[in-house]
């Protein structure tokens, strides 16, 4: 059984549970349990299949796929107050998660067994109002990452990816070249290559795992451009 402290925060996180019943809440409660996850720990392996629902309480999770030459692609991440929907979809059709899942940051997830889930959630119509919003989300994020690979130059996403990471005004980002070239979907070579495109322009500095955005200005007008 959670505690009391766990239970308000999945209530204030989750506000769908405070419509249950009195037992709805018990079974789903008693059976459910808290886990904390360190940053990088796998929560799911492409073709496993799905036992639990995790509804995340804290930190975030990362759903993507790895290309046969080991190129990684995001698909979406979960924060608080999120739920794989993924992990759902495939109890829906029976079928193994199709990606990999990996704690992104030091995360806590509710897990949910997908058999309490069934009894409890599955037909109880604020939760199915609940899914539909988050799916709506998710379907927005998609549409924009595949707008932006499909239609964007990479050069015109890197940098908008920069600014987007609270460079607007001057900072470092820790991240290496190989882990934006994952946020972006290209190759790392891409990414050493137009990092010091920019650099040579003046507008970063670059280091060992690190990025120093000095000029967000210049940047804001090579995309305006």
């Amino acid at each position: 059984m959670l505690t009391n402290t766990q239970i308000a925060q999945i209530d204030d996180l989750f506000p769908v549970m405070r419509h249950l019943s009195s037992i709805d809440r018990q079974r789903l409660f008693s059976a459910g349990q808290v886990v904390d996850l360190p940053a990088g720990q796998m929560l799911m392996q492409q073709n496993q299949t799905c036992r639990h629902i995790p509804l995340v309480l804290a930190g975030t999770l990362r759903v993507y796929k790895l290309s046969p030459n080991g190129r990684e692609m995001t698909l979406f991440r979960t924060g608080p107050g999120d739920t794989c929907l993924v992990s759902i979809a495939c109890q829906l059709r029976g079928e193994d998660f199709p990606a990999l899942a990996q704690v992104e940051s030091q995360a806590t997830l509710f897990l949910l067994p997908v058999d309490t889930y069934y009894t409890v959630l599955n037909g109880n119509a604020a939760w199915k109002d609940f899914l539909i919003t988050t799916l709506y989300g998710h379907l927005l994020n998609s549409m924009q990452t595949l707008e932006a690979v499909a239609f964007d130059r990479t050069d015109r996403r890197l940098i908008d990816w920069l600014l987007s990471q609270g460079a607007e005004h001057a900072q470092v980002i820790r991240m290496t070249h190989e882990a934006i070239a994952v946020e972006l979907g290209t190759a790392r070579e891409v990414i050493s290559r137009l990092l010091g495109d920019l650099k040579n322009r003046g507008l970063l500095r670059l280091g060992r795992g690190r990025v120093e955005v000095i000029d967000p200005a210049g940047l804001r007008e090579l995309l305006d451009r």
